[in-house]
């Protein structure tokens, strides 16, 4: 297993996993449970990691994870009509919520 990804918040850390995996990468949040354990020990050292099962996949999880990050949102953008379900999504969304159909 590879570290690809440190966050003091454990949400985020769960997050980044569930990016990784929706890109076709096997990759899992540890110590998340940690957190509060800060102040015994270095803060740093209680951070949540994402690792990557395959360490091979460790530059492409990387690069799936920039390119997340530095994704800006449109601040012109406009709420959209899931054609699928007829849901109305938020623009800064790119999945429905209702039935998962990607924009």
């Amino acid at each position: 297993m590879k570290t690809v990804y440190t966050a003091a918040d454990p949400i985020m850390a769960g997050f980044i996993e569930g990016v990784l995996q929706n890109a076709g990468i096997q990759a899992h949040a540890m110590q998340a449970g940690l957190y509060g354990a800060a102040g015994e020990i270095p803060p740093n050292e209680c951070w949540a990691r994402v690792v990557v099962v395959h360490e091979n996949q460790a530059a492409q999880a990387r690069a799936v994870i920039k390119e997340y990050l530095e994704a800006e949102v449109d601040p012109q953008a406009e709420a959209w009509k899931c054609p699928r379900c007829g849901e109305q999504i938020e623009a800064q969304f790119t999945q429905c919520w209702n039935c998962g159909y990607e924009r």
